[in-house]
């Protein structure tokens, strides 16, 4: 079952990977690593709505189901980040 697979994310430079039991808590730790940051208006609000919006969760869900482990570059004024989401191995959530 999708919703108790724990799922490993980070922001290179700025979150180490970490594994959460959950992916809406990954998510919640994702923005909240990036949302006082420097991002441009338009990447802040995608940001904003693919990491907290309706569904979220699901939407991420699917992606990495369908399509396996997600990487987004990060654009800061110091450089590029890259924000990157995938589940966990089953081992690593006990």
């Amino acid at each position: 079952m999708r919703d108790a697979r724990s799922v490993t994310v980070e922001i290179t430079g700025i979150m180490p990977p970490t594994t959460h039991p959950l992916l809406l808590g990954a998510l919640d730790a994702l923005w909240a690593a990036l949302q006082f940051r420097s991002l441009g208006r338009p990447q802040w609000q995608w940001f904003e709505y693919y990491l907290t919006g309706p569904g979220a969760d699901r939407f991420v869900g699917d992606y990495l189901d369908r399509t396996g482990p997600l990487s987004l570059p990060v654009m800061l004024p110091e450089g590029v980040h890259h924000l990157r989401i995938q589940w966990a191995p089953a081992e690593a959530g006990r």
